[in-house]
């Protein structure tokens, strides 16, 4: 049990650790912030109404046209020039379609009262040099110069819409959904369902065996094509795994039954991201399950005080005792005011689960030879990114100043 418990946990630390690094390598760029929104204001200049307007019309732009263009405030380029600041971030960015590089920044270094528009490739011909200086000299900087910085924002924006609205781009292309993973998704479907009603008792494995064969000539038939042979050995690989790892599923019903939750929950996401309105997947996947892991973690953590007190009520209270140490003294290291108890409390948990769990190893006389590994693999896209695999600029455009 205490061994099933150590690798359990270790596993949930490891999630948790490789969670965080993403995040942290999703946070690097040029100005420390990530640049995944296709409006970022860092001078607090745009009220919040502004900033969704604008948001919302690029996103309908990109929809529509397929162009990306971002907007960023910044206070200052740090002594850099405006142009090799833009272009820097332009390609950090990576703006526009990878093979179209139809992407446009907008970047106001407010302190050092400069503007620049600076133009992908793709959009050099339509958003010319010319037009670019037009539109900061006649509508950006003469309302900068009265104070109205969302204003002459939100005209800049205006124009370069009506610009890439009316230019000859290549078509927005629509995913296709590929016969053969179509194919693929339904043996595992399939194998899955024939695993539970293999595990419950429900199918003859006769009548399993029959039903494979059918499932695999028809999924054959209809995505393999041309590699319709390589699919009726590829197929019933698929069904097997999808069997056996729903039908291990269904011998622990209730983990079963988390899982359906979340395959249910993904796929409703997916349905309101397609049809109603875009979905950060990163926020309605990575939180709910980061509260899962807390949840866990701390479900754990109470199992094993809980095997603590029936073992030894003076040694639970001992280890409990060396908890609230370490929350003691984490709060009172951490310079964080009233905050440091705050976040002393996670600090003292992880503690207080390794005291336990160390201190009470020994004196259980389990023998459990299980082991348990854990995965994770996920694919999220999130739709407010600016990010389209492009960023390819010569350095087109203009710059201003007022």
């Amino acid at each position: 049990m205490m061994r099933w418990l150590r690798q359990s946990v270790l596993s949930l630390l490891v999630l948790m650790s490789t969670g965080l690094f993403i995040v942290a390598q999703a946070d690097t760029s040029p100005i420390g912030v990530a640049l995944d929104q296709r409006v970022i204001d860092l001078t607090n200049t745009l009220d919040a109404d502004t900033t969704t307007r604008l948001k919302d019309q690029l996103a309908a732009l990109e929809q529509r046209k397929g162009a990306q263009v971002a907007v960023l405030l910044v206070p200052t380029t740090r002594g850099a020039s405006i142009e090799d600041y833009a272009n820097q971030l332009f390609r950090a960015w990576k703006l526009g379609r990878k093979d179209v590089n139809d992407g446009i920044l907008l970047v106001v270094a407010k302190d050092d009262r400069k503007v620049r528009i600076e133009v992908g490739y793709g959009l050099e011909g339509t958003v010319t040099d010319l037009l670019a200086h037009r539109i900061i000299e006649e509508h950006i900087t003469p309302a900068f110069r009265q104070g109205d910085y969302a204003g002459g924002v939100a005209q800049g924006v205006n124009d370069l819409v009506v610009l890439v609205d009316g230019g000859d781009l290549p078509q927005v292309a629509k995913p296709d959904l590929n016969p053969q993973i179509i194919a693929l998704l339904l043996a595992f479907i399939a194998g899955a369902i024939g695993g539970v009603l293999l595990a419950a008792g429900k199918l003859h494995w006769r009548r399993a065996l029959i039903a494979a064969v059918a499932v695999t000539v028809l999924l054959a038939v209809f995505g393999g094509g041309r590699d319709g042979l390589m699919f009726l050995l590829v197929i019933p690989l698929v069904m097997l795994i999808g069997g056996a790892i729903f039908g291990a599923l269904w011998l622990a019903r209730a983990v079963f039954y988390c899982v359906i939750g979340l395959l249910v929950y993904i796929l409703g996401l997916v349905v309101v991201n397609h049809r109603y309105a875009d979905v950060d997947f990163i926020y309605w996947l990575a939180y709910p399950l980061g509260a899962l892991l807390v949840l866990g973690l701390y479900l754990v953590l109470f199992a094993v005080m809980r095997m603590a007190w029936q073992q030894s009520r003076v040694g639970f209270i001992a280890r409990l005792l060396a908890a609230v140490a370490v929350y003691v003294a984490a709060g009172m290291l951490m310079e964080l005011g009233r905050n440091s108890w705050l976040f002393a409390f996670p600090i003292a948990s992880f503690a207080a689960l390794f005291i336990f769990i160390k201190t009470s190893g020994g004196s259980g006389s389990s023998s459990d030879s299980g082991s348990s590994s854990s995965s994770d693999s996920s694919s999220s896209s999130d739709s407010s990114s600016s990010s389209g695999g492009g960023g390819s600029s010569g350095g087109g455009g203009a710059s201003g100043s007022w």
